[in-house]
């Protein structure tokens, strides 16, 4: 699919509101239901195209990102884009179209047959946070989270009928789910009132999920979290949400990611900042100085002659891009660090010092700025 304009898709301006979002969007999607255009691939297509501008836009954390980044951003941050049908569509607005938005005019989607979605639901997306450092960062990390989720019941096996009994088939649909309504010329299907949608009910519940089919189960889950992610990603593990139930797909489990303050380092993108004081010695003479990565020490040479906030780059000992195609470097920026007690002997030398700093090629900068300031009060005597 091309990455157009979301906004331009579902025709509303950047500072859209949420309901306007939805509004268009709900306008847009029966416009390009498949029910309404069965068999035609351009509506199918197009429906697509404004359920992935809507599943960007109706999220405050994607909006934000997309409205900062665009596409590439959302990409690199780990978020989808797109869905791979239009049951992945329903699956995932599963309760946009069981009617807070639709209110029945289709079919609702999902299973395409005459028996509708058959009571299909799509498990929860769950949510982790996880903390890192920037030694995390730089290497990539797994992360071990404990995770209370819904998953099938033992006792019915997830029927929700008490153990030894099945399901019955609903009278009021006969089994399909849906029930149709004629009004002139036009036919209209509705979710059957009865059995929701699942084309059967239970008349004895399960003792254990009292008909949920689902019950909490808490586990251990194993993140792999990648190296060179950013503060304030989020990770998409596709189907370890909560479980299904009626035969839909698992929910998704969202990991965000806090990169914590490094005592040292600023993270500029993949590059890493650290600044060194060194003395004015060792910057006038240059010096050899063992200093902190990411990776461990490393030494790094400090030119003769250097100025206060230069830099001095470590290639390579930055952090790795998100996708692994290439890696920062570690900036050293040298502050070199006056003396503020002098002891007789120190205060002497720097005297004798002083006095052979008379040097132009020594003090280029200096000489160069005391001849612009000779100009600058000619200038002003002559006023």
């Amino acid at each position: 699919m091309s990455q157009k304009d979301y906004y331009e898709v579902l025709g509303v301006s950047r500072t859209a509101d949420d309901s306007e979002i939805k509004k268009a969007y709900r306008q847009k999607a029966i416009q390009y239901h498949p029910d309404k255009n069965p068999g035609d691939a351009a509506a199918e297509e197009a429906f697509k195209e404004v359920s992935e501008a809507f599943e960007v836009l109706s999220d405050p954390q994607k909006r934000q990102i997309y409205d900062q980044y665009g596409h590439d951003g959302l990409s690199s941050r780990g978020h989808s884009q797109g869905f791979s049908n239009v049951n992945d569509i329903f699956s995932h607005f599963s309760d946009i179209f069981e009617g807070s938005l639709f209110d029945g005019l289709f079919g609702g989607g999902g299973d395409r047959s005459r028996g509708g979605r058959g009571g299909a639901r799509r498990g929860r997306d769950l949510y982790v946070d996880v903390h890192l450092t920037l030694e995390d960062v730089a290497t990539g990390d797994k992360r071990e989270v404990e995770l209370e989720r819904l998953a099938s019941c033992g006792a019915c096996k997830g029927s929700g009928a008490k153990p030894g009994t099945e399901p019955q088939a609903c009278v009021q649909c006969a089994g399909y789910g849906q029930v149709e309504q004629s009004s002139g010329f036009f036919t209209v299907r509705r979710t059957c009132p009865k059995c929701l949608g699942a084309g059967k009910v239970i008349v004895d519940y399960c003792g254990e999920c009292r008909g949920d089919g689902c019950v909490p189960n808490r586990s251990t889950e194993e993140l792999e979290v990648p190296a060179g992610i950013d503060d304030g990603n989020q990770i998409r593990y596709t189907g370890r949400g909560d479980e299904g139930s009626g035969g839909g797909p698992a929910g998704d489990l969202y990991c965000r990611v806090f990169v914590e303050k490094h005592r040292f380092f600023e993270r500029d993108g993949n590059d890493v900042v650290l600044e060194v004081p060194v003395t004015f010695c060792d910057a006038a003479l240059g010096a050899s100085l063992e200093v902190p990565s990411l990776g461990g020490k490393v030494s790094v040479n400090v030119p003769a002659g250097i100025q206060s906030g230069d830099i001095v780059r470590l290639k390579g000992k930055g952090l790795p891009s998100l996708d692994g195609s290439r890696k920062g470097h570690q900036m050293v920026r040298v502050q070199i660090e006056t003396p503020k007690k002098l002891s007789g002997k120190a205060k002497k030398l720097l005297e004798e010092l002083r006095e052979l700093e008379g040097d132009k090629k020594s003090h280029p900068v200096r000489h160069g700025f005391l001849d612009k300031l000779k100009d600058y009060w000619k200038g002003l005597g002559s006023r």
